[in-house]
């Protein structure tokens, strides 16, 4: 049994490329228009026994729009087809435009039209019309350098589109995945904390599931909006980190410090956790009396430096799936706007992104 296959299309990119070549052919005409008068006055101002009536002209105006429309229209069938096809297709396209055009004008001198012709002409033969009629070929050949010139830059545009969505694709894919890499390690030990709390009756239990709460309503709710407010971002920080706390002992140095005001500035939500929660996992991993890690947000009108410092890497982590993705989400969304740094030096990491936000 043999595949059936589907080609989709989508009907907005469909009527972008029809208005593109609307747009070309009415430029086409305009263009044929000021060649035509030019060529009439010229001739005129020369030899005004010479010229022809104006609906000679006219007619002549209109059949190189029909043609021109008919020619580009079949070339758009073998633009992509093999080489050979291609030529082919060209050159029998050349030879009907030519000789169908050579048959009508043939068939408009000796029509005896007076009010088409002017005065009686002299009965011409077609192979005369042919003869006389080579300096078409160098129009032709414009008007096929046109076509090809056009398709190129349509095809330009329709990829350039075409990068520009999958980049937004991409990029909601990587937020899609940094929220899915969030959930199974944090809440399960999160949950595991607060069983630990409530065996205890701890006084810190009632805040830490509250905190939870407002966790999971940001990565589940307002992280479906394409930007969230700073402050949303910053107090989504706070309770993860005060949440993580719960795992380490009370003499662990773990900081969070926010300096300036949060107002109207918006952000990628989860751009900023990913750090945060790399210094955890590699900085904190031992548990020892030295460990430590400082978290500072500085805000300064539309400009953000955000910044974790922590002990104890034995290595960069700049291979990891998450920290990657924030490194394409920020090219994609910030790129020109935003400044990141890592550096590692006397057992200490520190991560420092400077934003525009």
């Amino acid at each position: 049994m043999q595949a059936e296959r589907y080609t989709i299309k989508n009907p907005a990119d469909t009527w972008s490329v029809k208005k593109f070549w609307i747009k070309a052919f009415a430029v086409y005409a305009l263009a044929e228009a000021i060649f035509l008068g030019a060529t009439y006055f010229i001739t005129y101002s020369q030899c005004q026994s010479c010229v022809l009536p104006v609906p000679f002209y006219l007619w002549q105006y209109l059949a190189n729009l029909l043609l021109t429309a008919l020619f580009w229209y079949g070339l758009t069938f073998f633009y992509k087809q093999a080489l050979w096809k291609t030529i082919t297709a060209n050159m029998l396209i050349f030879f009907l435009y030519y000789f169908i055009y050579a048959g009508m004008l043939y068939a408009i001198l000796n029509s005896g039209q007076e009010w088409l012709l002017g005065k009686p002409l002299q009965s011409r033969s077609f192979q005369y019309v042919v003869y006389n009629s080579w300096f078409d070929i160098g129009k032709y050949v414009v008007k096929l350098s046109a076509f090809y010139v056009l398709r190129f830059y349509a095809e330009y545009r329709k990829a350039a589109s075409q990068r520009l969505q999958l980049a937004v694709i991409n990029k909601d894919m990587q937020l899609n995945l940094l929220k899915q890499q969030l959930n199974p390690h944090f809440y399960f030990n999160t949950l595991n904390n607060l069983y630990g709390l409530s065996r205890n009756n701890h006084p810190k239990l009632p805040a830490a599931l509250n905190q939870l709460y407002d966790i999971m309503q940001y990565v589940i709710t307002d992280c479906n909006q394409h930007k969230v407010s700073l402050g949303q971002e910053i107090n989504f920080l706070r309770s993860y980190i005060e949440l993580e706390k719960l795992r380490y002992e009370s003499d662990t140095i773990i900081e969070f410090d926010v300096k300036g005001e949060t107002r109207d500035q918006q952000i990628i939500p989860l751009l900023l956790i990913q750090f945060v929660e790399n210094a955890f996992k590699h900085g904190l991993k031992e548990k020892s009396k030295n460990d430590w890690m400082k978290v500072n947000t500085a805000i300064a009108g539309n400009e953000l430096v955000f910044r974790v410092s922590n002990s104890n890497y034995s290595s960069l982590p700049t291979g990891g799936i998450g920290i990657s993705s924030v490194k394409n989400i920020l090219e994609l969304q910030y790129q020109g706007k935003y400044e990141l740094q890592m550096q590692q030096e006397d057992h200490c990491f520190s991560v420092t992104l400077k934003l525009s936000l």
